[in-house]
């Protein structure tokens, strides 16, 4: 069928006007003349328009060469393939222009969509993909792109512009809906689909469709996961939490009719309904929306770039050698560290790549312990190159965030350290940061225990809810800096061990393992709880400014938070926690030497953090200085910082090769860094020459203990290094000394000179 052309609209000619320049576009030059204007004027036949701009009617800006500057603005391929559409001739005898003008709008209309009822409409398009197209363009236009005006009519000596009017698109299949109302995904199915309204709809060319378009199927449901239960398995879309005072008011949305799935549908995304407000509770929604609306966010990669890394990490691990790490991973990873869950299937084909990688990178140190893997002579992939691609392949999913995202940052974070004598770049504080920010994406700081969720999903929610809970307050603890979670906007019940109850579950084939009590990881949940209060209350700068040079107030502040770690440690369950008495004693070293498993044991993580967070607490008491109104309250901080000195070297002195070689959580070695700094704190601020000579003989000891320790255990570098680098020195050189301290120091004969 042939266009109908606007009347009167070839009595006149508008000028081609520029595009407004940006930064990131080619620049048009000025419009000086018809001779030096590189744009082609309208009707004008001297420079052939490309199709893009034939179909927006637009003028087509071309510089030189292909593509013309609106083909660069819409990320549109800039081709020369269709021809100009037959036009029908205006009416000649018409005087009335604007009567003419609205006439040919409609016969414009009408030609375009066949009949004035047809049900291919703008409307009805919001099933499809030209709607798509549509919106995205008038985003743009909101965002400082002016729309390309086109005239209509010729009044007097000027153009009627008209402007884009939804009202010019109804439908009559749309009649008595508003297309902000919500529907069901059963009456977005009712609504036709929408044929694309030119060749550049229907075919894109390959290297512009995974970019720069939205898929044509993309209906509503736009994919078969309506209905659902679980957010984490909605395919090809992602879900994200909406938050209190975002765009979507969540206590409006609690006023909207939802269906059968608790959904409700609104064009390209659907709302689902997990807490509707009621008996006090929050009004909580997810939006869930299909992850090709993400497929112009930028920065990003092309859309081959998983594929590249797929192939490089399945060129580096077989199949048969990811099983064995796998079942590694679930052995002597998970149990200490849950971020995985029961329903990951422990084929390698099953998991995204880039938590493949990292359960790989984090399997890899335990391969001795696989009956195959221990003997096969094989060349084991790199631990930097299996991390690398786990980062690398994890970004790229930050458009659309999934469990897996965060998963995979976790074990990101969790990393043994690459350079053993150097501390943690910045660059893990990006990563918590970034896994935070995924995690309340993902509405991992509420509560989820009265959602309608399947119940493996609660429980690993909640597992990671508390391991990105715990991996940011001990690493905010390591770098003197407070969390990136706030307490205010933290909202998740304590684990309990039914949570934890699938952590021990075994692959069939794989090597028995001694079960690990779940009270390990609620403990360590518990006590990180006590840390976060310990770093607000203790180590904010403003908790510092006001308590450092007054002791009275910090025993006031540090009073509650000691009573607090006191009662949890008496709350452990016998034989979690070994007292580092028991170590020495004849049954323990029986105990050890009769034992016949020689299993390892990561649960030290624990009992080093335990003893962290009391070196916390008296690293703050002892900030003010010492006075005569003072001096017994510091001598009875002394002695007790003193008692804890000696717990963490006896604790260091009884770890065996079995803990040694186990799980280490992340935060493990600079905790150990933590205590070398405490013992040359407790020296150097010795206030008579008895307390100097047990401080300095205590940090000898740790000394000489660190250098036998680290030759097997790379967690203890750090700290080695810490008090190496001011005896080498001299320890009068670097760190001015008390005077009982100094005098300590010279008779034993290690200064300097």
């Amino acid at each position: 069928m042939e266009t109908p052309q606007i009347a009167s609209m070839h009595s006149f000619q508008v000028p081609a006007q520029p595009v407004p320049k940006t930064q990131s576009y080619p620049q048009t030059p000025p419009q000086q003349s018809d001779s030096t204007d590189r744009a082609r004027a309208y009707k004008s036949r001297n420079k052939r328009p490309c199709d893009f701009c034939r179909y927006k009617k637009a003028a087509c800006h071309l510089e030189s060469q292909p593509p013309c500057e609106l083909c660069i603005r819409y990320h549109k391929d800039c081709t020369f393939v269709e021809s100009p559409a037959k036009r029908r001739r205006p009416n000649e005898n018409s005087n009335e222009n604007g009567q003419n003008a609205l006439r040919g709008m409609r016969d414009f209309k009408q030609d375009r969509n066949g009949s004035l009822d047809s049900s291919a409409s703008y409307m009805s398009g919001i099933a499809g993909n030209g709607a798509f197209e549509m919106q995205q363009e008038l985003f743009d236009w909101e965002n400082g792109i002016p729309p390309f005006q086109m005239p209509v009519g010729d009044i007097g000596s000027a153009g009627l512009v008209f402007a884009l009017d939804p009202a010019f698109y109804d439908d009559p299949s749309m009649a008595g809906l508003n297309m902000f109302d919500p529907m069901s995904a059963q009456t977005a199915m009712a609504f036709p689909q929408m044929k694309p309204d030119s060749s550049l709809e229907a075919e894109p060319s390959p290297s512009s469709a995974a970019s720069s378009r939205t898929p044509q199927n993309l209906a509503l449901p736009f994919d078969l996961t309506s209905g659902e239960p679980s957010l984490d398995q909605q395919k090809s879309s992602n879900s994200t939490v909406l938050g209190l005072s975002g765009e979507t008011d969540p206590y409006l949305l609690s006023r909207y009719r939802f269906d059968e799935h608790n959904e409700a549908s609104f064009q390209s995304i659907r709302i689902r309904k997990m807490d509707d407000g009621a008996e006090n509770s929050i009004p909580t929604f997810f939006s869930i929306q299909h992850n090709a609306l993400a497929s112009k966010a930028q920065p990003q990669e092309g859309p081959d770039i998983l594929t590249r890394y797929r192939r490089e990490l399945d060129s580096m691990v077989s199949d048969a050698v990811g099983r064995r790490l796998i079942r590694l991973f679930y052995r002597y990873v998970q149990p200490y560290f849950p971020v995985l869950s029961e329903n990951d299937i422990r084929e390698p084909s099953n998991v995204p790549t880039a938590l493949l990688a990292a359960i790989y990178g984090h399997a890899l140190p335990f391969c001795a312990w696989d009956e195959k893997l221990c003997v096969d002579v094989f060349a084991p992939p790199s631990a930097d190159a299996l991390f690398r691609i786990a980062w690398t392949a994890c970004v790229p999913t930050f458009h659309t965030p999934s469990l897996a995202t965060l998963q995979t940052l976790l074990l990101l974070v969790q990393r043994r350290p690459t350079n053993k004598n150097v501390s943690d770049t910045p660059f893990k504080g990006v990563m918590i940061s970034a896994a935070v920010s995924v995690a309340q994406s993902l509405g991992l700081n509420r509560d989820p225990s009265d959602w309608p969720l399947p119940a493996w999903e609660l429980r690993l929610r909640r597992r990671l809810s508390w391991a990105m809970f715990i991996q940011d307050k001990w690493l905010a603890l390591n770098s003197g800096r407070m969390g990136y979670i706030q307490t205010d906007d933290w909202d998740i019940a304590m684990l309990t061990e039914a949570d934890l109850a699938e952590q021990n579950k075994q692959p069939r084939d794989a090597q028995p393992a001694s079960p690990v009590p779940p009270q390990d990881i609620v403990k360590l949940c518990e006590l990180t709880t006590i840390i976060s209060d310990i770093l607000h209350d203790l180590y904010s700068v403003k908790a510092t400014k006001a308590l450092q040079n007054s002791l009275e107030a910090t025993l006031e502040v540090a009073k509650p938070l000691r009573i607090r770690l006191t009662e949890w440690h008496h709350s452990l369950p016998p034989g979690l926690l070994t007292s580092p008495l028991t170590h020495s004693s004849p049954d323990s070293a029986a105990r050890r030497k009769s034992s016949v498993s020689h299993e390892l044991d990561g649960s030290g993580s624990l009992h080093l953090a335990y003893i962290t967070a009391k070196i916390s607490l008296f690293r703050a008491m002892l900030r003010p200085q010492s006075s005569s109104s003072n001096s017994n309250a510091i001598s009875a901080l002394r002695t007790g910082a003193l008692a804890v000195a000696r717990e963490i070297h006896d604790f260091l002195e009884h770890l065996n090769a079995r803990e040694l070689e186990a799980f280490w959580a992340s935060y493990s070695r600079t905790n150990f860094t933590i205590a070398s700094s405490f013992m040359l704190l407790l020296f150097v601020t010795s206030p008579d020459s008895e307390d100097a000579k047990e401080c300095l003989e205590l940090l000898c000891a740790w000394r000489a203990l660190l250098r036998v320790k680290s030759r097997s255990c790379d967690l203890l570098n750090l700290a080695l290094l810490k008090v190496d680098g001011v005896f080498v020195g001299g320890m009068e050189n670097v760190v001015e000394l008390s005077p009982a301290a100094l005098e300590v120091w010279e008779e034993s004969g290690k200064a300097s000179g």
